[in-house]
């Protein structure tokens, strides 16, 4: 690893705006840390290693099963370097209309999109330096105030958004002594396979509004919510 650098890791990297993040940086020229259930099976991230084989580094990682938290984690001391920006992107989206709501579903979501960020969050910090920043991919499906199509079936999603809100505001008062700033981010209405293609966004342009307002974050920007163009959103 370059340690001259400055490091990005990014779950969820295989597919989506997380694939998009990791093409922006790498372009960049900025060394990435990327992380997929199985990276051996995209054949994009695979043909960038191959593009990028001394900035990119392809992790196994999945943000529900706490083992494979812990072996990253030992990957990641092994490789000897300092992040300076976490994205964590990896989450789910399920429609399930009232009425026919399951336990399951709203357990998946929380697992995917709540304590998967929380943990993963933790597990990192060590390696994280003074200055650097935690991105909390979130949704404005979470924000209370907006309360977005209260009528479709995205429930689960809604609250496991608006829990980590929660999580975002909680971490950027325990982490603001290491100068660490914590935001949540909404990426927007991005064409992707969640988004759906009628989205109004498409992937380079919210990936690049997304990178350009993550490098002008400071500190005094920490425990807010904003879009992607660095906007407050109301919780």
């Amino acid at each position: 690893m370059n340690n001259d650098m400055d490091s990005v890791l990014i779950t969820g990297a295989n597919r989506g705006i997380g694939l998009g993040l990791v093409t922006y940086y790498l372009r960049k020229g900025v060394s990435v840390l990327a992380t997929a259930k199985n990276p051996k099976k995209s054949e994009a991230l695979q043909k960038l290693q191959k593009e990028y084989d001394k900035q990119l580094w392809l992790f196994e990682l999945d943000v529900t099963n706490e083992k494979s938290i812990a072996n990253f984690t030992k990957q990641l001391k092994r490789l000897g370097t300092t992040i300076s920006v976490v994205i964590n992107n990896a989450g789910i989206s399920i429609e399930e209309e009232f009425g026919q709501w399951t336990m399951a579903t709203f357990e998946t979501h929380f697992r995917v999109n709540y304590i998967g960020p929380a943990l993963v969050s933790q597990a990192v910090l060590p390696f994280m330096g003074i200055g650097a920043k935690l991105i909390q991919f979130s949704s404005g499906m979470g924000s209370l105030e907006w309360n977005i199509n209260p009528k479709n079936g995205l429930d689960a999603y809604a609250a496991s958004k608006c829990a980590l809100q929660s999580l975002t505001i909680r971490l950027a008062e325990k982490l603001k002594d290491k100068q660490i700033t914590v935001i949540a981010l909404n990426p927007g209405w991005v064409r992707t396979a969640m988004g759906g293609p009628e989205a109004t966004t498409g992937i380079s342009e919210a990936v690049g509004n997304m990178a350009q307002t993550i490098s002008q974050l400071t500190l005094k920007d920490t425990g807010h919510f904003i879009s992607d163009t660095g906007e407050p959103i109301p919780w």
